[in-house]
C-alpha cells in the first residue's frame, strides 16, 4: 500500500510544496485517502492498437510520445466530458530546476535524488463545462514497465507547472499542458513517463488497469 508523505513549506511567494511518496506494489486507489496504488504488471497491458483520436481508450492501453488516449471526466458538480492526453516529453531537470527543486524541502530530505520533468498534453474534445476543475492529480509518475516511481509536486512553480482546467479548456480543441516531477536515486528504475488512474468514481475503469503514456 502507497503511503503519501506529505512535506509542506509555505516561501514568501506562497507556494504549496508536496512530495508524493512511492512504491513497488501500484494501483490507484478508490477511497479517496491519502494512500494510493497503480498499476505495475507490464504483462497485463493492453497490447491492443490504440483507440482512434478521439474515442475512449480501453483500461490498461499503453502508447508512447505524441499518442492521444481519451477518457471520461467526472467534475465536482457532476458534469461529464471527454478530455484526451499525449506524452509530450521526459526531460532531467537542468541543474537549476534540481537546485530549485532540492531547496523548496527540507534540508537533506531529496538528498541522493535525480529530477525529471515531464510534460503532457491535455485536450477537451466534447462535453459538460469543467472550468476551474483538474485531474492532474490523477497522473502517477512511472517506470517504462509502468510502475509508480517517486513523484513530486510543487504547486506554483512556473518551472513545473500543473493547471486547473481554464475557462478557455472548455472549448473543444482546447489544449493545456501539464508537468509533473519524478525523482529517482543511483540504482532506482528510471522515470519514463505517467500512468493515468482516473478519478474516485465507483464505476471508474482505469482504477486496475491505469492508461500508460511511456516514452520509447
Amino acid at each position: 500500500m502507497l503511503k503519501r508523505l506529505l512535506a509542506l513549506l509555505v516561501l514568501p511567494v506562497a507556494t504549496l510544496f508536496v512530495i508524493a511518496g512511492c512504491s513497488t506494489t501500484p494501483a490507484p486507489s478508490s477511497n479517496g485517502d491519502d494512500d494510493k496504488t497503480s498499476q505495475s504488471d507490464e504483462g497485463d497491458d493492453d497490447e491492443s492498437e490504440a483507440p482512434a483520436e478521439g474515442e475512449l481508450a480501453d483500461p490498461g492501453t499503453r502508447v508512447g510520445e505524441g499518442e492521444w488516449l481519451t477518457h471520461s471526466f467526472t467534475s465536482t458538480d457532476d458534469g461529464e466530458a471527454l478530455i484526451s492526453a499525449q506524452l509530450v516529453s521526459v526531460e532531467p531537470a537542468t541543474d537549476e530546476e534540481a537546485a530549485f527543486i532540492v531547496a523548496a524541502f527540507d534540508a537533506g530530505k531529496l538528498d541522493g535524488y535525480d529530477f525529471w520533468l515531464i510534460h503532457v498534453d491535455e485536450k477537451k474534445e466534447s462535453g459538460d463545462s469543467i472550468a476551474f476543475d483538474s485531474d492532474y492529480a490523477y497522473f502517477d509518475v512511472v517506470d517504462e514497465d509502468g510502475t509508480q516511481v517517486q513523484g513530486i509536486t510543487l504547486i506554483g512553480w512556473d518551472g513545473c507547472p500543473s493547471e486547473s482546467f481554464s475557462e478557455e479548456f472548455d472549448t473543444a480543441g482546447a489544449v493545456i499542458t501539464q508537468c509533473f516531477i519524478a525523482a529517482a536515486k543511483d540504482g532506482d528504475n528510471e522515470p519514463a513517463g505517467v500512468s493515468y488512474g482516473g478519478g474516485y468514481e465507483d464505476d471508474n475503469p482505469y482504477e486496475d488497469k491505469p492508461l500508460l503514456f511511456i516514452k520509447g
